[in-house]
């Protein structure tokens, strides 16, 4: 494995943060009433409604789910506070995708307020009594509710410590700072075994169990290989510690995806060939997985 000293040359830290306009209200009048009506303490409870159409922002809880996902998958977790680690290797490409899921997500913000008037007048007809006008705050108030913004930063080394303290204690804050990004490097590298492991694990145990004479007992998505496919696009990226041993799992990897989900579901010899393929990567996997 490559020295931890050598990640900070190799890596960086980066951050997302989506945030957006919540439909979901509390309505104190409301609630009060339900509690005298009930004879009830109104801290025991509340009324909870929607000020606008849940399938309003449908659109944007999506897309944000989507990016948090494809963030995820270009990079690996190091820090509490959700910072996560980008290779040197894999900044272009994500930035790249960054920037384009960026303006994904303000073209989605801007046409949910251009729809806001009528998002409004779609609320006053369905709550009826429980509309209130004061639970609408300005277009520009609603646009200030939502935001994008993702920050690269460098990765933490233990030689930039200094603090004014006695050059003992100063050691043991740099040994143990130094030991805890030696265990999180290791780690986000025993996740990327594992993710290598899972799907070529489940190529070789659904590929052995499909029977074409009864496909829907044991079926398989075309997801089978196409999660293969997604995976060895990023291991290069993923690969912190440059270890050899990935790089090689992963054009071997690259083998099982030359075949389509229906041509395996359709020709016996070649999901034989994939089924045996991925078994003899799985073994060979098996060293270096704990």
């Amino acid at each position: 494995m490559t020295q931890i000293n050598t990640i900070g040359d190799r890596a960086m830290l980066v951050g997302l943060s989506i945030s957006q306009f919540n439909p979901t209200k509390t309505d104190k009048k409301i609630t009060a009433e339900v509690a005298q009506a009930h004879g009830s303490d109104e801290s025991m409870g509340r009324y909870a409604k929607n000020v606008i159409a849940k399938e309003a922002v449908d659109a944007l809880r999506k897309l944000a789910g989507e990016i948090r996902k494809e963030h995820g998958r270009r990079t690996l977790p190091w820090a509490e506070d959700g910072a996560r680690i980008l290779t040197n290797t894999g900044f272009d490409e994500y930035s790249n995708w960054m920037r384009g899921a960026n303006a994904k997500w303000d073209a989605e913000v801007e046409k949910f307020l251009g729809s806001w008037d009528s998002f409004v007048a779609d609320a006053r007809l369905k709550l009826n009594g429980a509309f209130d006008a004061a639970d609408y705050p300005s277009l520009e108030a609603v646009r200030a509710k939502f935001s994008f913004r993702w920050k690269v930063r460098p990765m933490p080394e233990a030689k930039d410590f200094r603090v004014n303290l006695g050059d003992e204690h100063v050691a043991a804050i740099r040994f143990a700072m130094e030991a805890e990004s030696r265990a999180v490097v290791e780690q986000a590298m025993r996740s990327v075994w594992e993710q290598m492991r899972d799907v070529v694990k489940s190529m070789a145990e659904r590929l052995k169990a499909y029977d074409p004479e009864k496909p829907a007992a044991h079926p398989f998505r075309d997801t089978l290989v196409t999660n293969i496919a997604e995976l060895v696009d990023v291991l290069p990226a993923l690969n912190l510690t440059n270890d050899p041993n990935v790089a090689k799992f992963t054009a071997e990897m690259q083998e099982l995806t030359k075949h389509k989900a229906q041509d395996l579901r359709d020709h016996a010899w070649k999901r034989d060939d994939a089924a045996t393929r991925a078994e003899a990567i799985l073994n060979q996997m098996s060293q270096f997985i704990a």
